[in-house]
């Protein structure tokens, strides 16, 4: 047992060393050392890591300067024009023992309600509206998801363009063993390094935002997706595994458009009077089907049978039958996505189990706790004889980003991610 123990113990020690000395073996496996990685020849573009430092930076803040830009005087005079509602949830009437309650415990059980509502000789109701009124004080408007939903859905859209442009035509797509062929001797096509750069800055821009906008139910597994697609389209450019990364990041970039512009629809109240279906909300809920059936083909077919299986058995069977450390890591990550993309399938499922039987597309899978336990309350109420049912916006995620976004690889996308 102490052998054991002791062993472990050297291997921890010699794999930190390697990872502060930047191993060759380590990182890159027997064919490739950062001294052939980073020998500039003339005529070919190699991805030097100090591109990094003159592009990124710049990059990421004028994505993030665009969309202040964007948001502020473009998509909220859009959302006006299209009657997207600026209203936010009005605070609840003031009651000193409630607003201790709160303090203490937000989400009260019903024994502790019942309590409090003979303590203030109110009925239970009562308290109950109170303490749902007072969490949603803090929930975004309609406007606000507006906003940051069509700045994701043009920026997606843009990707999504940039990578038809540049993926498909390249040969590695048709045939993935071409992505290790001649590894490492070979030069970064001009157009794939930029993709890799704006891929990489959005992505970066996106993990900044994260804590400034609409906090989610997957705000963490969102922030996990954001770092594993980071840190992949950075392993994926250093290496020269950028064949890989680009293909992984255009998989993953489809289904991430149909979704926002899904969401922003739903955002605009396209419900028609007397509870019917308007053209707009048929075309949201369209936009959702066609999100749906993409993110499982590409997600859960095209990443694993194509990414994932090229990066596990046709890397290691060009580059060498040694498994080093790098690689199993680079798996792990890769492996890490494709669970975050089975989690994700099981929310579209449940929204479409639930939609199926409520007899309408249900809202964000994402959204704040409170925004769900709102419109689930709201809506039983009203099916208790207080009027028809309403139509809620057409909304939710699985993403990326890679993804996706995407979000949701960089192998990934790897996203979100993306």
């Amino acid at each position: 047992m102490l052998a054991l123990v002791v062993g472990f113990a050297e291997l921890c020690v010699t794999r930190l060393v390697q990872i502060v000395t930047l191993d060759d073996y380590f990182y890159l496996g027997p064919r490739a050392t950062w001294r052939t990685l980073q020998t500039q020849t003339e005529g070919r573009l190699m991805p030097l890591p100090r591109y990094l430092l003159y592009y990124l930076p710049p990059i990421t803040l004028a994505i993030l300067v665009a969309r202040f830009i964007y948001e502020r005087y473009i998509a909220l005079p859009l959302g006006r024009h299209l009657n997207v509602s600026e209203r936010r949830p009005s605070s609840p009437e003031p009651n000193a023992v409630l607003e201790r309650s709160y303090r203490k415990n937000s989400k009260p059980d019903q024994k502790l309600i019942a309590g409090l509502a003979k303590s203030i000789d109110k009925p239970v109701r009562y308290v109950e509206r109170w303490q749902r009124r007072q969490r949603n004080v803090s929930l975004p408007s309609q406007m606000t998801k507006f906003q940051e939903g069509s700045w994701r859905f043009l920026a997606y859209l843009v990707l999504l363009v940039f990578g038809f442009y540049v993926v498909p035509n390249k040969p590695y797509w048709h045939n993935t063993r071409l992505c290790w062929e001649n590894y490492p001797n070979f030069s970064m096509p001009t157009d794939v390094f930029w993709y890799l750069m704006v891929e990489l800055s959005f992505y970066i821009s996106l993990t900044i935002s994260q804590f400034m906008d609409i906090r989610r139910k997957d705000f963490w597994q969102m922030f996990i997706h954001h770092a594993v697609t980071i840190f992949l389209i950075f392993y994926s450019y250093i290496t020269h595994y950028f064949a890989i990364g680009s293909m992984i990041m255009f998989v993953h970039d489809m289904a991430d458009p149909w979704l926002e512009i899904a969401k922003v629809i739903g955002y605009t109240r396209p419900t028609a009077s007397g509870g019917r279906r308007s053209k707009r909300q048929l075309v949201g809920e369209a936009c959702f089907i066609i999100f749906m059936l993409v993110f499982f083909y590409t997600r859960l077919y095209l990443y694993p049978t194509h990414c994932i299986r090229s990066v596990t058995f046709e890397l290691k069977e060009m580059l060498g039958p040694e498994a080093w450390p790098m690689w199993s890591f680079l798996i792990a990550l890769l492996l890490t996505l494709y669970a975050l993309h089975l989690f994700w399938s099981y929310q579209i499922i449940r929204v479409v189990r639930e939609s199926i039987i409520a007899g309408k597309v249900k809202g964000d899978v994402r959204s704040a706790d409170e925004d769900s336990s709102e419109e689930t309350q709201t809506t039983s109420s009203r099916k208790n004889g207080h009027g028809h049912t309403p139509t809620v916006a057409t909304k939710s995620k699985a993403s990326a980003s890679a993804t996706s976004n995407g979000t949701n690889g960089g192998s990934h996308r790897g996203g979100q991610r993306r």
